[in-house]
């Protein structure tokens, strides 16, 4: 079955220079080899849903009209890549930004200025200048591409979203279940941001299957008792001088006049 706009895949690839450097990679050994590795990085077959910009315009391209298992290198020029070089996003910024943040700018710094990530091109005259251009801007890649799976029914595509949304990882025990255009998903839910945000992801993500109308969670959470999470009160006595004091103050406050 060809692969056509919309259909849910998975993919393997290794992405390179015009010289053969490999800069990125869904295989954790070549990764390793090329001394690329990234232990944040989860190195697994990527799930996309072709037409839908997930991964360069180049590559979903040359995804369409493959098979399962079918494997292809692909040359990619810049304007279907990270685009060309924009000079307007190479900007001169005075050092002493760079000293009040107690930064010693060198070139090939990767450095952020005002939520932007940039890379330190030189350093001169009180002057730094700094690429906001992505890394890759302006080269030609190739890219080596397998597709491992084309996801064909509505209960794979759920599947697979439910799992690479995170929803699916040990400890949520979650379970999916679908009745003609009703998902339902029953799990062990936590009120951390990382749960609402696996949620939201796999939310999102869901709209792209339409043969589903709607969802139900299910959500089972573990409420911690109040006194186990209370700090215990310390049962302090007071020295007798003080707890005379009070005592006194006490008859005071009940009898008007003092003893």
């Amino acid at each position: 079955m060809a692969i056509k706009q919309g259909d849910f895949v998975k993919i393997s690839y290794t992405g390179m220079l015009d010289d053969g450097t490999v800069f990125d990679t869904t295989d954790e050994k070549l990764a390793k080899e090329k001394g690329i590795y990234n232990p944040r990085v989860i190195y697994n077959p990527v799930l996309l849903v072709v037409g839908r910009q997930h991964i360069l315009k180049g590559l979903e391209e040359a995804l369409i009209g493959m098979d399962k298992g079918e494997e292809k290198e692909v040359t990619i020029p810049p304007e279907k890549a990270f685009g060309q070089v924009n000079n307007n996003l190479i900007n001169v910024i005075p050092l002493s930004y760079f000293e009040k943040q107690k930064l010693n700018p060198v070139p090939g710094m990767i450095v952020n200025v005002n939520d932007r990530d940039g890379m330190i091109k030189s350093v001169g005259a009180g002057r730094v200048i700094v690429d906001f251009n992505h890394p890759l801007a302006g080269k030609t890649l190739k890219y080596k591409i397998k597709v491992e799976e084309i996801l064909d029914t509505v209960e794979k595509k759920v599947k697979a979203l439910f799992e690479d949304s995170g929803l699916g990882d040990k400890g949520l025990e979650g379970k999916i279940s679908i009745d003609k255009d009703v998902l339902t998903v029953d799990i062990k839910a936590d009120p951390s941001e990382t749960y609402i945000f696996k949620k939201q992801t796999f939310l999102s993500w869901i709209r792209e299957i339409d043969e589903i109308n709607k969802i139900k969670f299910n959500e089972e959470y573990q409420l911690v008792s109040r006194k186990s999470s209370e700090p215990e009160e310390k049962n302090e006595s007071k020295p007798a001088k003080e707890a005379g004091k009070e005592s006194r103050k006490e008859d005071y406050k009940k009898n008007g006049s003092k003893k």
